[in-house]
């Protein structure tokens, strides 16, 4: 539905998009993720016509339209802020663009309320954008960009500047009304949680270049360069040595044809402290790393707090002291220092009665922990 395919944006000597393909096929929700300045919404508004293609091509519904103006190329734009003409109410903002856009379907007024009445505004069509509230007026945004019926709705940081419970009510609404209008999107944010909760598809952007793409949960589960690791969700991140197999791992051995059986995790000297890693897809279950210096990951959630003493046989358990306990209702965030002086990050029930300075054990299973 849109191809992109080796874009690049450069003012001057900077790049700000380098040599960047993806495609989104119709109906998905894609999202651009990464920090800012990683060159997301100069993508964006490439795509859009706003600004223009240095080298590269942009192909929507199969029509090249990397040199096609703007208005001639039937997509839909929310902005960062509303955008939306403040002498006009807001039946007139949606009508206005419906002209604009030159829309030959229904009666504007009709489209106009339709789209009015899915955002839940219906009975607000003659109020001026002063006179709704920061939510409004980003529904009002995204209906004025639905009303004629775009091929693709370009999303800029919609959600800039709305509070947390504001902010997660309209990503829950522009994904119902995505999923209703089956309209393609692609959505910039630097916000995690956005991505992840609102795409099918994230791309991670980094330094004007893709780092990986994938479904939400490929990327949070099996991140493929360190920046995706750290950037996507949060993780303990420790970096060793690989020494060998796994203590509790039989050896590698060969089968009659020669075919090699790798073991079933690997160790890794951490300092003062050996973690047991099961090496991922692709890495051949760790052969040729003995001796290689790798990162290691581990999510909060796939760390857990264990009695004292009960587990000690067990692989990656380690004891630990408490040093911030921040309760955030359905669970406790705990910040933890082993002895080795490595800060983790574990999240705990919430009513386990714990606090500063307090000793505890933690354990992890190798297969929880991402080898980079």
């Amino acid at each position: 539905m849109l191809e992109v395919t080796g874009l690049t944006k450069t003012y001057g000597s900077l790049v700000a998009v380098d040599d960047l393909s993806f495609r989104i096929e119709q109906g998905e929700f894609a999202t651009l993720l990464g920090p800012s300045g990683c060159g997301k919404s100069t993508t964006l508004h490439t795509i859009a016509g706003l600004r223009e293609a240095t080298e590269g091509s942009i192909r929507l519904r199969g029509d090249d339209v990397t040199d096609v103006p703007t208005n001639e190329r039937n997509l839909g734009f929310v902005f960062q802020h509303s955008a939306l003409f403040p002498h006009m109410t807001a039946l007139e903002n949606i009508t206005y663009g419906l002209k604009m856009q030159e829309f030959e379907g229904r009666d504007h007024d009709e489209q106009a309320q339709r789209f009015l009445e899915m955002v839940q505004l219906g009975d607000h069509g003659d109020h001026r954008p002063t006179e709704l509230s920061g939510g409004q007026q980003r529904r009002l945004s995204l209906a004025r960009a639905l009303a004629y019926e775009p091929d693709i709705l370009l999303l800029d940081e919609p959600l800039t500047g709305l509070d947390r419970v504001l902010r997660e009510d309209m990503r829950n609404e522009i994904k119902q009304i995505q999923r209703e209008v089956d309209v393609t999107t692609l959505h910039v944010t630097h916000d995690q949680a956005e991505a992840l909760s609102m795409s099918d598809r994230v791309i991670v952007m980094n330094d004007g270049k893709k780092e990986q793409e994938g479904s939400p949960k490929e990327l949070y589960r099996n991140p493929q360069t360190e920046f995706v690791a750290e950037f996507v969700g949060q993780s303990t991140k420790f970096t060793g040595t690989v020494t060998g197999p796994g203590a509790s791992a039989s050896s590698a051995s060969q089968e009659g044809d020669g075919q090699v059986i790798a073991a079933e995790t690997l160790t890794v000297d951490v300092g003062e402290i050996q973690i047991q890693a099961t090496p991922r897809s692709g890495q051949a279950g760790g052969e040729g790393l003995e001796g290689q210096q790798v990162s290691l990951y581990v999510r909060p959630e796939g760390i857990s707090l264990v009695e004292s003493g009960s587990a000690d046989d067990v692989p990656n358990t380690f004891p630990a002291t408490i040093t911030h306990v921040e309760y955030l209702g359905h669970r406790n965030e705990i910040d933890a220092t082993l002895r080795d002086g490595t800060e983790l990050t574990v999240y705990g029930d919430a009513s386990i009665d714990i606090g500063t300075g307090d000793e505890i054990t933690v354990q992890f299973d190798p297969a929880d922990v991402i080898l980079l």
